[in-house]
Parts: C-alpha cells; sequence; structure tokens
C-alpha cells in the first residue's frame, strides 16, 4: 500500500494508506469506498500486515479502492488533544471522524475513485468512533452530508465483556498514566493465541505496535458501554455487520453477546451478525484474515449497490 497526508479542514494532519486498483472494465457499476478504522495500539499498517495478510488482496481482486487512516493521535496524524469539557474520547474520535477526516476522504479519495458511497471496516477501539459518526450523520439527513456512507463492518468490540475484563487497575487514581502500553508478547499471547495465525504474523507484533491513550481504554468502561445502546446505536441508519471472535480475549465470545450489540442498531435497515467460531480478537492477522476480509468486501459491494439502486428510485 501507498502512504499518504493529508491537511483537513481544520489544518490537522491525517496520515495513512492507500490500495487504489483505479477504474476497469471490470469495475463494479456501484463501487464503494472502503475505509479502515484501525483499534488501540495499532494504526492503518494493522490492515497491511504482509503479503497475506491485507485489505489489498481483496481490493485488488475486486478492483474497489481502500483508504487506510491512522486515528488522531496515531502516528503523523494530528492528535485531538485536550478533550473538550463534557465530551470524552470516543466522541471526540467520532466527531473528528465525522467532521473532517471523511469528508477530505471522500474528496481526496472517494469521488476520483468513481465511488458512489463509502463503507467502514472497524476494529476493535476503531468501532466507538465509527458508531458515533455513524449517528452523528444520521442526524444530519435532511441536510447535504460531506461524505456518502452506505454502511459500516464492526469487529473486536461490543457490549459485553468478557469475563475478568474490568476497568484498568491503577496503584493511584488519582494520577492515571497518559499512555497505555501492550507489549509485544502480551499482545501475541492474548490477540492471537498460538493455534490462530501462521507463526510468522508474530514477526510484524513489534512493528506494529504503538501506544495509546489511557483514556481511550478507560472510556470503554465509562463511556461507550453505559451509552452505545441508548446514545449511538439507535440512531445508526445504515446496514451493519458484525463479526464476534469466539475466542476474543476482551470480548464475551457468545451468542447472547451478538444477540444484544445485534439489537442495539434499532434504526438500521438491515444487520448482518456473526460468530466466528475458534477465531481471535485480531481477526485480520489471523487464519480467518482472507475469508474476513473477502466477506467485508462482498458486504461493502452489496451496501453501494443497494445505496446507488436507491438513488435511482
Amino acid at each position: 500500500m501507498e502512504p499518504f497526508t493529508l491537511v483537513l479542514a481544520n489544518g490537522a494532519a491525517l496520515t495513512g494508506l492507500t490500495n487504489l486498483p483505479g477504474v476497469r472494465p471490470t469495475s463494479p457499476t456501484f463501487k464503494p469506498l472502503i475505509v479502515g478504522v484501525h483499534g488501540g495500539t495499532y494504526s492503518s499498517a494493522y490492515f497491511d500486515v504482509d503479503a497475506k495478510h491485507t485489505a489489498a488482496l481483496a481490493s485488488n481482486a475486486l478492483n474497489v479502492p481502500w483508504v487506510g487512516i491512522d486515528r488522531p493521535g496515531y502516528k503523523g496524524t494530528t492528535s485531538f488533544y485536550p478533550i473538550h469539557s463534557g465530551s470524552s474520547y470516543p466522541e471526540m474520535d467520532g466527531e473528528w471522524l465525522h467532521k473532517f477526516i471523511l469528508p477530505a476522504i471522500w474528496r481526496e479519495f472517494g469521488e476520483p475513485q468513481g465511488c458512489n458511497s463509502m463503507v467502514l471496516l472497524c476494529h476493535s477501539l476503531g468501532v466507538p468512533a465509527a458508531v458515533i459518526a455513524a449517528a452523528m450523520l444520521a442526524e444530519e439527513v435532511a441536510t447535504a452530508a460531506n461524505y456518502p456512507l452506505s454502511g459500516i463492518i464492526l469487529s473486536g468490540f461490543g457490549t459485553q465483556l468478557a469475563a475478568g475484563q474490568g476497568p484498568p487497575q491503577l496503584a493511584d487514581a488519582s494520577a492515571p498514566p497518559e499512555f497505555a502500553n501492550m507489549p509485544p508478547e502480551v499482545k501475541d499471547a492474548i490477540l492471537l493465541p498460538p493455534g490462530t495465525c501462521d507463526p510468522s504474523a508474530y514477526e510484524h507484533t513489534a512493528r506494529l505496535n504503538t501506544s495509546c491513550r489511557f483514556e481511550e481504554v478507560n472510556d470503554i468502561h465509562t463511556v461507550w458501554i453505559p451509552h452505545v445502546k441508548t446514545a449511538w446505536a439507535p440512531l445508526v441508519r445504515v446496514p451493519v455487520m458484525i463479526g464476534l471472535a469466539e475466542r476474543d480475549c476482551f470480548w464475551a465470545g457468545d451468542t447472547a453477546h451478538l444477540k444484544d450489540f445485534e439489537a442495539a442498531f434499532t434504526a438500521s435497515p438491515s444487520v448482518s451478525a456473526s460468530l466466528i467460531k475458534r477465531a481471535p480478537h485480531n481477526l485480520e492477522m489471523s487464519f480467518w484474515s482472507q475469508g474476513w476480509y473477502a466477506r467485508c468486501f462482498g458486504f461493502a459491494l452489496e451496501c453501494a449497490a443497494s445505496f446507488g439502486v436507491a438513488l435511482r428510485t
């Protein structure tokens, strides 16, 4: 994939990776721009690990353009800190995605590539920003939206934590750390347990590893879980696809959780949710990588077609 840097409307920088196959005779009539939104302690490179574990395979095969962003505060993308009074990390992340990042990506890549809409492919801590952005967009349906969203894909997140996954335990709660870090050996043990990926995947763990803000992790417990089913998910008005890994280390990998998360999107025209048996948290780096990407790109093409036909009728 190729790196890019954009200047957003608020003067901030946005970095990431693109895979742009271009317009070909076999390009779909209704073509989505798929935008990868990475999780915590990773970056856009999470979606382009190596030749076998990359969104570029499906992008090239189907002539569908891909843009992976570095979320605010990751790599070369400007941070949104300080957080506004009365807001939170996921709300600021979603606001920047909605107001600045997605409009800029649409103008720079979506329109020139002949796309008719955009689909977000989100992993782990990238999920809250996408759901909140989609909720904000839904509240602007009567106005001219700055980007045409036709679907969102969510994995590695949800509404019910796995047993034992509580708020971070701090020795001094009055002085929380600025950043949260996960050593590579810990990532290998819990995000990609032995037997769920090619051994070569572990060679990339240290290279892909980054730190993330402590608030990003803590706000899962204090902001996301208490409010997602009332404040944001019910506002989303585009199709939703959910993939829940059975061996997710953070979230309950069972059908009860899957149904609970699925039921939160009450205004979505369709919600496709599945429990991926034996799969780990990091789907995109696992044995399930190519199958998961194929399903995501197929869903995005369906979203783009439904969106395009609706505009014609």
